[in-house]
């Protein structure tokens, strides 16, 4: 059985790998809190959609700067509990028109399955001029068809491999639905939802083969090659920036 040292080791071998071959590449996670932290207002609100536990953002407040957190149920080890609210059952955010000046979620695009009514119940809560920082995974990547796949399967099935694979509770893992994961469909429906396009970042990471050496140096090299076939084509993450437009801007 391998022990935390041997762990370390193999975690620290492939991230040299994975330098070799992306020299330059921040890490998703990374990328998305710069993202983030350049959007957040001195003062104000922001509301992290689909907040899990509601830690993920705590670092981020500070006085004169609330965080909230929301999703469908408490997590069962919710933090922060006086800056949370579940979301009603008809995924309504229960905050009144034009409360935030930024709305966040992290690896929640993926889940969605009414892509416009996601975006406008966003669009409503931001103020005019507010922003819409989303991270995801990109539809068109291989590794999100190989996802696809274990949708076949009962959903069961996947929180347990999830778990035996990545060490993830099933509370964490759900269903995957990929219809708000490529630019040109969210620059779509992002217009008619009245959010203007703003900025998109992309960042490559082998991540989801860290289970297995030879899976994950595999993964790292076909990202590579895919990336120099046509751009983006390598990279599995995405942090996107949306604005809402004001009435003034609106046609």
């Amino acid at each position: 059985m391998a022990t935390d040292a041997d762990r370390e080791r193999r975690a620290e071998s492939m991230a040299r790998f994975f330098s070799k071959w992306f020299p330059d590449e921040i890490n998703h996670h990374a990328g998305y809190y710069e993202v983030l932290a350049e959007r957040l207002p001195a003062d104000g609100k922001a509301l992290n959609l689909g907040c899990g536990d509601n830690s993920d953002l705590a670092h981020f407040r500070r006085p004169g700067l609330e965080i909230w957190g929301t999703d469908f149920n408490a997590h069962p080890e919710l933090q922060h509990a006086e800056w949370y609210r579940s979301l009603r059952p008809d995924a309504t955010i229960p905050f009144a028109d034009g409360t935030f000046d930024v709305v966040t979620s992290m690896m929640v695009m993926e889940h969605v399955q009414s892509p416009q009514a996601f975006l406008q119940e966003i669009a409503r809560v931001l103020k005019p001029g507010g922003v819409y920082v989303g991270q995801s995974i990109h539809s068109l990547h291989y590794v999100t068809w190989i996802r696809r796949l274990f949708d076949l399967v009962p959903h069961s099935v996947v929180q347990q491999l999830m778990r035996s694979l990545f060490g993830r509770k099933e509370v964490d893992t759900f269903p995957t639905h990929y219809r708000l994961n490529r630019p040109a469909v969210i620059r779509k429906i992002a217009k008619r939802a009245n959010l203007e396009w703003v900025e998109w970042r992309a960042y490559a990471s082998a991540g989801y083969f860290s289970f297995n050496t030879l899976l994950f140096r595999m993964a790292v090299i076909s990202d590579w090659f895919l990336e120099r076939l046509h751009r983006g084509m390598g990279k599995i993450y995405f942090t996107v920036v949306l604005k809402k437009v004001s009435v003034n801007q609106s046609p």
